[in-house]
């Protein structure tokens, strides 16, 4: 079974599912793919969208009624994708910013597509100072870090998460992000495979997938590790050992880098 730490599932409130019959869709979807549980993450802080954690809670609740009034058995949790920006360390304080489940441990932050930002090292760091743990959303699908993984690197060495989309494992987002996602696996760069589900078509809700093709790449220990280990401990608020993946992928790194050179 597997927790999605990263879908846009609420209805109407940013680019995701549009409306309660494209979220109940996207829901069924979900559980067939054996999701059990879900963490809403609408956009917040990002230009377009404001999504506070007040606004979140009402329409979740909203959401949830309507799972059980149509028998749809997934568990819905709290939560937000944060832009990367200088005044999400306060809103984190103030308790207007979402915390992954609300458990006041983790956070998911995005980035810019193609760049990541000034100050982004600085915005990390104060959230970690507030005993936080940022995820990194998608950054197979950040082209500055595609070609610059090293930057990636230092952020998981200060101690944030990597997220990987499922469909970037299987090829949707095309060769160049499905290259740079298994590169990133095999740096112990990553750690959760989650969906970024938008829609109940194309986009959907559907982890199963991505945890097959990794572990095609490395093995079906780290595969689970990412995709159900780690996410579900996150959705409980634990966190997760991450020397599991350690022990998991040292013989794996070394080939695919031995065919990088070679």
């Amino acid at each position: 079974m597997y927790a999605d730490l990263h879908c846009h599932i609420l209805p109407g409130i940013d680019d995701g599912a549009k409306d309660l019959a494209q979220s109940l869709a996207m829901a069924r979807l979900a559980v067939e793919d054996g999701i059990k549980t879900t963490v809403v993450t609408p956009h917040h802080l990002n230009g377009v969208y404001l999504n506070h954690a007040a606004d979140i809670l009402a329409a979740l609740a909203n959401l949830r009624e309507a799972l059980i009034a149509e028998g749809i058995p997934l568990k819905l949790l709290p939560g937000c994708e944060l832009h990367l920006v200088p005044e999400l360390p306060e809103q984190l304080a103030a308790g207007e910013a979402m915390t992954l489940g609300n458990h006041g441990k983790a956070v998911l932050v995005e980035l810019p597509v193609h760049t990541v930002p000034m100050g982004a090292d600085h915005i990390i760091e104060q959230i970690l100072s507030q005993g936080l743990t940022p995820i990194i959303a998608h950054p197979e699908r950040n082209s500055q870090l595609r070609q610059d993984p090293e930057l990636l690197a230092e952020w998981v060495s200060m101690g944030c998460l990597g997220q990987v989309t499922a469909q970037s494992c299987t090829g949707m987002f095309g060769p160049q992000v499905q290259t740079s996602a298994r590169e990133m696996i095999s740096r112990s760069l990553i750690h959760i495979i989650a969906s970024d589900a938008h829609r109940d078509r194309r986009r959907i809700p559907e982890i199963s997938k991505g945890e097959a093709q990794v572990a095609r790449w490395t093995n079906e220990r780290t595969a689970r590790l990412l995709a159900r280990e780690y996410p579900l401990a996150l959705a409980d608020g634990r966190n997760p050992d991450l020397d599991q993946l350690t022990d998991a992928l040292p013989r794996y790194r070394r080939s695919w880098w031995q065919r990088l050179v070679g």
